[in-house]
């Protein structure tokens, strides 16, 4: 048997309280493969969303784009 020390992941994006339910939305950029990184968007026990991006630049972007989705589906304007 081997000892396997769950992913960490290289870079944490943003943490959003999500008011309705009390929980933490987090977005991290994780090493998934080879050919790139993996974005992921999720609750501590929850996935809700994952991509493959091509570099760590573009999952940065992509997880901007994203808080600014959920601050404009909020009715907020995004802060920079």
């Amino acid at each position: 048997m081997t000892n396997t020390k769950p992913l960490e992941p290289l870079e944490i994006c943003w943490r959003v309280l999500e008011a309705s339910s009390s929980r933490i939305v987090t977005c991290k950029i994780f090493g998934a493969t080879t050919s790139g990184v993996e974005l992921r968007v999720g609750y501590s026990d929850a996935l809700l969303h994952t991509q493959l991006m091509p570099d760590i630049e573009s999952a940065r972007l992509s997880a901007q784009n994203w808080i600014d989705a959920m601050r404009k589906s909020a009715g907020r304007s995004p802060v920079s």
